[in-house]
């Protein structure tokens, strides 16, 4: 079984085509969820996104909380997905899941396209940065499979990530920042451009948000993952003054499913005025 968790759709992505090749079921990480049975499932594939050099808070409530049935044979893989690296969290999941008792094999890191544009000095890949790390995470996506049975045999408990420079202070210091300061729902703001399509709340993995009145309001369960803002046809969304002038990114597997627009959005985004529809300010 693959669990996982996304929000602009990288790790669902990466989720997706290792399922393709190791035949394991997709089960998605939600508010409500409660207990998995794994009577029948010789692994747990735990696909997330990489925040701020850390765990996703969500992923790490869900190691903590849920219910494994049937668990005690089963091992436990990471695969995480980042823009460049990933500090110390391989080992801070690996820690959690432990902690519950369970067996740990490997984790593994995949690079994919940032999406990251909360904090000054991030933003989004230019699109031929973005297009070569989906291109190369393929092959990389093909040699984790690969691995998996190899580590299930031995039962080795493997590391293979991108692990970047300064990792203790990232993972130790910056991550539990991140976390206590900078994932906050309520700098989340909706200008005047806003046409009412509904986007931001379906995409919302905790759904999060809501619409009176068709625009977006948002609740205190938020994950920090900014597909709502992402997701904007006409970059309406933004987090306090941050975003402002940022790129936006969904990956292209989940971009398809927001292609076609509402009935009356086409007319309602010209009335609005707001030019800012996919803005890249990195030319991409």
């Amino acid at each position: 079984m693959i669990l996982w968790c996304s929000g602009t759709g990288n790790s669902l992505d990466v989720a997706r085509r290792l399922a393709s090749i190791t035949g394991d079921t997709l089960e998605r990480i939600t508010p409500d969820l409660e207990s998995i049975d794994l009577s029948r499932e010789r692994r747990l594939i735990w696909v997330y996104p990489i925040y701020s050099w850390g765990v996703p808070p969500v992923v790490s409530r869900c190691i903590e909380r849920v219910r494994f049935y049937g668990a005690e044979s089963v091992v436990h893989h990471s695969v995480a997905t980042c823009g460049d690296d990933c500090g110390r969290a391989d080992k801070m999941w690996r820690k959690a899941v432990e902690s519950r008792g369970l067996n740990t094999g490997g984790a593994f890191t995949v690079i994919m396209p940032n999406n990251y544009v909360s904090l000054p000095g991030f933003d989004v890949d230019s699109r031929a940065l973005a297009e070569s790390k989906l291109a190369a995470s393929q092959k990389r996506i093909e040699q984790i499979a690969a691995r998996l049975a190899e580590i299930e045999q031995t039962g080795a408990k493997v590391s293979d990530v991108t692990r970047g420079a300064l990792p203790r202070l990232k993972t130790g210091v910056i991550y539990p920042w991140f976390v206590r300061y900078a994932i906050n729902p309520a700098k989340f703001n909706v200008t005047e451009g806003c046409i009412g399509c509904g986007r931001c709340e379906q995409i919302c993995p905790m759904r999060n948000i809501s619409r009176p009145e068709r625009r977006p309001a948002w609740g205190t369960n938020c994950a920090g993952c900014l597909a709502c803002y992402h997701v904007c046809p006409v970059h309406a969304v933004d987090y306090g003054k941050a975003t402002r002038s940022k790129g936006q990114y969904l990956n292209p597997s989940l971009k398809t499913a927001f292609q076609e627009k509402p009935a009356g959005e086409k007319e309602q985004q010209q009335r609005s005025g707001n030019l800012r529809c996919g803005s890249d300010p990195k030319g991409s």
